[in-house]
């Protein structure tokens, strides 16, 4: 019978052993306290194409008034398919948000129809390092990216910003992924801009590029203005920068086709490293 019994004692032991385990993987796994954050603590970056931006654009002041005001939601915001062959338009734009800094890069295109991408951020941000990979020796990309190092208060993360070649988008973007992860220059690194990376021209699924990264914007949105349904504006997170994800959006009030034919994608994060607590204090805090 003592032996009887202490057979049923272990047994017992064993599976509460064992449900406290799945409970504590299912807490380490399933827990998600993105949303508990101080929204003073976190800044927020935006990605926008804006469809052949140059004179024409800026001459439209009512046109000009709904970029500035678009662009004033997000604290860095890059920008694409800037067109002028002086970037005229784009110091036109910066004129109107004094409260931000700007730089531009180098036109880029194998055509004569090039295009630079703008860097837009507020002040209190300081780059420490912009690198413009036009010309590419090794003609990898048809516009090739930009990488800008930034720093705010003791946090700081990469950005990689890029408008493909739609085409050539799923090989575009493995000679991207190749580059930063040669680099591999900053714990915490966000890969943006119009990767064309969906619909016709890519399948992220089968493509296997970034794959340990988060990608934020999910093929079933639509960053698109027109009819098509595709999400070709992306924003792509390595794991260290996902410990700072909180919150994502696409912005698509008062953005017609005269605009347009893209939405402003945004991402919120954190202003800090931060590392989800997984203590066993918290565990069986959650479970109070």
């Amino acid at each position: 019978m003592k032996k009887k019994n202490a057979i049923i004692i272990v047994i017992a032991f064993v599976v509460i052993f064992a449900i406290l385990v799945w409970l504590i993987i299912s807490y380490y796994h399933f827990v998600d306290d993105t949303n508990s954050y101080d929204i003073n603590n976190t800044f927020v970056i935006g990605n926008w194409n804006l469809q052949i931006f140059g004179d024409k654009k800026a001459n439209d002041t009512e046109l000009m008034a709904t970029y500035v005001d678009v662009i004033r939601h997000y604290d860095i915001i890059f920008l694409q398919e800037i067109r002028d062959k002086d970037a005229s338009s784009f110091h036109e734009l910066c004129s109107s948000l004094l409260e931000y800094s700007c730089n531009i890069s180098s036109r880029a295109g194998r055509s004569s129809s090039k295009e630079q991408y703008g860097i837009v951020y507020l002040k209190k941000f300081r780059i420490s390092k912009i690198v413009d990979y036009n010309p590419d020796m090794l003609d990898r990309w048809e516009r090739p990216p930009v990488r800008v190092d930034f720093s705010y208060g003791n946090y700081s993360f990469s950005a990689y910003d890029i408008h493909t070649k739609p085409e050539a988008t799923t090989e575009e973007l493995r000679f991207l992924e190749e580059l930063v992860d040669k680099e591999n220059n900053s714990r915490n690194v966000l890969v943006l801009g119009d990767l064309n990376a969906d619909c016709y021209y890519f399948d992220a699924d089968a493509a296997n590029i970034f794959s340990s990264w988060h990608w934020i914007i999910k093929n079933s949105d639509d960053t698109t203005t027109g009819p098509s349904n595709c999400a070709y504006d992306r924003m792509i997170l390595n794991p260290d920068m996902d410990n700072e994800f909180v919150d994502y959006g696409i912005y698509t009030e008062n953005i017609g086709e005269k605009t347009s034919d893209h939405y402003p994608v945004w991402i919120r994060v954190r202003d800090y490293d931060y590392t989800k607590d997984l203590s066993i204090g918290a565990f069986l805090s959650s479970m109070i």
